[in-house]
């Protein structure tokens, strides 16, 4: 007889198990063994692979049946919720953003000058989810990737070059923005690559690469940008001076060490990727070591004044007509936010396309 009459067999004498207490469930498993040696002249002590196999099948797919259906349906139900949630959200969205055109209409038709218009678009930008929508532009273009299926790593590394040095181009810095920023980013890579395990690899090193690249890029930018804003607005580019100045003396391990805790929440599997990787880049940090230490040389004379007196002086400075006209270079409205996926997206393009 075939394995698959066997399979069938040995199915009908599992029914029996679905929703007994241990101690019956047990006898019934007995049964069954019984069964399998009288009638099929099994030996248990050395049972055949195709025999153990039907037999371990039918009594956890019988004994289970329930409770994957209560499973099977508790997804279905997730999956719904999800759904809700995310189109929710985005009419949520939507809503704000349409709000915040009628005000500025009617704000503008009163007479209001480009500096309230200005706070405006900063009120509307804090309103904003921009979390929720940095999360949704990685994990678009990472599967937009996949789905191409070609250059996945070089696509992704550049991907993740541009959306990091957008990001925190268009926003004060911090050393706790930089790290939610990377945090929120690899959690999606991670995600997507715990969906897709044969491409985990390159997606997660690609990723960890880009923001490396991207990082420094960042860097280097806030390093122009504060060497040739005036004093007075100096204070417009920066959330924490104090943890700014200590950060930037260890920029390469903040990003190490926001890389290791994702790791630890990590499958196995996981986790292993990145261990890997991490092993990989952790001796090949240079570049943004050299770039936070001349960062520091620049800017961190300043950002040590900073930390002493920016309770007192941030109000005056905040308000003195230099920082106003020197606002441009702090304050990012909602316009250039709303354009981050874009530009992102157009440079990595460019990016790849010139190789």
């Amino acid at each position: 007889m075939s394995t698959e009459q066997l399979e069938r067999d040995l199915l009908d004498k599992c029914v029996k198990l679905e929703g007994l207490d241990e101690a019956k469930q047990k006898q019934e498993i007995v049964s069954v063994i019984k069964h399998l040696e009288k009638e099929w002249d099994a030996d248990i002590a050395n049972l055949e692979s195709s025999q153990l196999s039907a037999l371990t099948s039918c009594v956890v797919t019988q004994s289970t049946k329930s409770l994957t259906s209560e499973l099977e349906e508790l997804l279905l139900q997730k999956e719904r919720i999800e759904r809700q949630l995310d189109k929710k959200t985005h009419e949520l969205q939507s809503k704000k953003h349409q709000l915040f055109a009628v005000l500025e209409e009617l704000i503008l038709e009163g007479g209001a000058d480009s500096e309230t218009i200005a706070k405006l678009h900063s009120l509307e930008l804090q309103s904003m989810d921009l979390l929720t929508l940095l999360e949704e532009m990685v994990e678009s273009a990472i599967i937009t990737t996949l789905e191409k299926g070609t250059n996945i790593e070089e696509t992704l590394e550049e991907l993740a070059k541009e959306i990091i040095l957008h990001t925190l181009d268009e926003g004060i810095l911090s050393a706790a923005r930089i790290r939610h920023i990377i945090s929120s980013i690899l959690k999606i890579a991670i995600d997507v690559a715990e969906a897709t395990p044969n491409s985990a690899n390159v997606i997660l090193e690609g990723t960890i690469k880009g923001m490396r690249r991207g990082l420094i890029r960042a860097l280097d930018r806030f390093k122009q940008k504060f060497l040739f804003t005036p004093d007075e607005a100096k204070l417009l580019l920066i959330d924490d001076p104090q943890s700014l100045y200590n950060e930037l003396h260890h920029t390469d391990t903040l990003f190490i060490q926001t890389i290791e805790a994702l790791a630890v929440q990590s499958s196995p599997s996981i986790k292993a990727e990145l261990e890997n990787i991490l092993a990989d880049i952790r001796y090949d940090m240079e570049e943004l070591t050299l770039i936070s230490k001349e960062t520091l040389e620049i800017v961190g004379d300043k950002l040590s004044v900073f930390a002493k007196d920016a309770m007192q002086k941030s109000s005056k400075m905040l308000n003195s007509e230099k920082a106003q006209e020197a606002k441009k270079l702090g304050v990012h409205a909602w316009g250039v936010a709303r354009n981050v996926l874009d530009g992102a997206i157009k440079g990595a393009k460019d990016a790849i396309d010139k190789k």
